[in-house]
């Protein structure tokens, strides 16, 4: 049995889009094609998957090659996991003494209780590519997923470094984004078909915990948090693509805000690189186009039968050219660009500040935590009484900070610090309800008049407005007296 480290980054193709996979011209003249069955095993309660692994078996043939993968270190596009790999003579999962750091975890679970939970049934053609000096291997996989009843199409590209620097997958990514409209994956199979047994294939994707260790590099934190951003949106682009309903539109706008709020956040990392700002400009044209629907999303359960008619034929065109935007070359480039940036980027081979990528993340982010908090403080004064602009600057500081001290969060864990976690988070949560609402105010007399719409008088509001700013003052009031949880003790206001 042997223990490996792999490098693999994954794209996927629409199944539609099958017949234009004729990629042995690109990968050179080669390349054998084989029937792969793979089976993963777990208990009906998700012990194998809660335990952070999983455990297939993989018949090519007569032949069975029972693997167990770290499953929890991933991230989008790139998948970077520890596995242990044997062969085996049958159908039933072997765990003894050669199954790895994992083995007491899965002698703890009991090979009795695993059962079949998700097979994926694919034809793979494969082969080796040497470039620069290095090698990779390459793989076309083209099936289905099956578990519980239902069944998903399979058509990913796998690109695993043999050898050489990570750079050379995506110099490869690039040439296959040149001829098909391939996209970055973000879950493996194994999650595909726990999805499918969890009915939430087709469910919106809320932002996840950022798994953070208190040991860990900014150099490594930073990263983390952003493939979690890029996860949480690529999980919600496909339903933008198909449907388009309110929701999904909404989480896949949060995903790339709080992407650029990490970016943000880290900025000192990467000051005056201009592949970051050119990155920036492509994510704040996604979420602008987002934005033009989920704006009409807030106006339309306010409006009234006849605007709502119209308002609901607005939303139309608008999630129209959205999903256009979205199935263009330039988007999905996009993420595959950031997912290059962020593995080989000059931030990482010629950083500025070498010694800050060192510095561990706990003193980074509470630096960063308290600074947005005062910004908040000085931008909050006097809430009710100012103007628009003013108050979406507050607005925007204070959105920024939910989302760093989401970033954060598991980085303080103890329980007086999850206690102020809670505290705070209510209230962050009670001033952004408030300001949101606010904001949707203001921007419907220019979202009516964009879509040829006469606002009349509807955008005053006036009563709504006045309790909604008494409202607002109290919240910042509240989170501003709030104890701050990423400090060990307390400290005044």
């Amino acid at each position: 049995m042997t223990g490996t480290l792999e490098v693999e980054l994954k794209l996927e193709l629409d199944p539609g889009d099958r017949s234009r996979l004729d990629l042995i011209d690109l990968f050179g003249a080669g390349g054998a094609t084989d029937h792969l069955v793979t089976t993963y095993f777990d208990t009906p309660g998700g012990d194998m998957r809660n335990a952070g692994c999983a455990l297939r078996i993989r018949q090519q043939g007569e032949a069975r090659v029972q693997t167990i993968k770290a499953a929890k270190d991933k991230a989008t596009g790139l998948f970077t996991r520890t596995e242990w790999s044997r062969a085996v003579t049958g159908d039933r999962p072997v765990l003894d003494a050669t199954s790895g750091p994992f083995g007491p975890a899965l002698r703890a679970i009991g090979v009795d209780r695993l059962t079949p939970q998700i097979v994926s049934d694919f034809h793979r053609t494969h082969g080796l590519i040497g470039r620069d000096g290095g090698e990779i291997e390459w793989a076309v996989d083209d099936g289905a997923i099956r578990a519980g009843g239902s069944v998903a199409p399979l058509c990913e590209i796998e690109l695993e470094l043999r050898r050489g620097p990570p750079g050379l997958l995506f110099d490869l990514a690039h040439r296959i984004a040149d001829r098909l409209p391939v996209r970055i994956a973000v879950i493996s199979k194994a999650e595909r078909g726990y999805r499918l047994l969890d009915q939430t294939a087709g469910s919106p994707a809320r932002a996840e915990p950022v798994a953070l260790d208190r040991g860990a590099t900014v150099a490594a934190a930073f990263p983390a948090i952003a493939h979690a951003c890029l996860r949480q949106f690529r999980l919600n682009e496909p339903l933008v693509l198909a449907a388009g309903e309110a929701e999904p539109v909404h989480q896949a706008r949060v995903a790339l805000r709080r992407l650029r709020t990490a970016l943000w956040l880290h900025r000192p990392l990467f000051a005056g690189d201009p592949q970051a700002a050119s990155l920036d400009t492509e994510l704040r044209w996604l979420t602008a186009r987002l934005g033009e629907v989920r704006n009409l999303d807030a106006l339309i359960p306010r409006a009234d039968p006849d605007l709502g008619e119209r308002l609901r034929a607005a939303r139309e065109q608008a999630l129209a050219a959205l999903q256009a935007d979205l199935a263009s070359a330039r988007a999905r480039l996009a993420m595959i660009q950031v997912v290059e940036w962020l593995t080989v980027g000059a931030w990482r081979t010629q950083p500025q500040d070498p010694a800050l990528l060192a510095e561990t993340i706990v003193p980074f982010a509470a630096d960063a935590l308290d600074a947005l908090r005062k910004r908040l403080k000085r931008r909050g004064k006097r809430l009710a009484g100012l103007g628009s602009k003013k108050r979406h600057k507050v607005r925007i500081t204070a959105k920024k900070l939910r989302y760093a001290s989401e970033f954060f969060a598991m980085l303080f864990p103890s329980p007086k610090a999850a206690r102020r976690q809670a505290a705070f988070r209510d209230a962050v949560s009670a001033l952004q309800d408030c300001l949101g609402e606010l904001n949707d105010l203001d921007l419907e007399r220019r979202v009516l008049e964009r879509v040829g719409i006469d606002p009349g008088k509807r955008h005053l509001h006036r009563k709504r407005r006045a309790k909604l700013l008494r409202h607002a003052e109290h919240a910042y009031d509240e989170l501003i007296a709030a104890k701050r949880f990423w400090r060990g003790q307390a400290i005044s206001a």
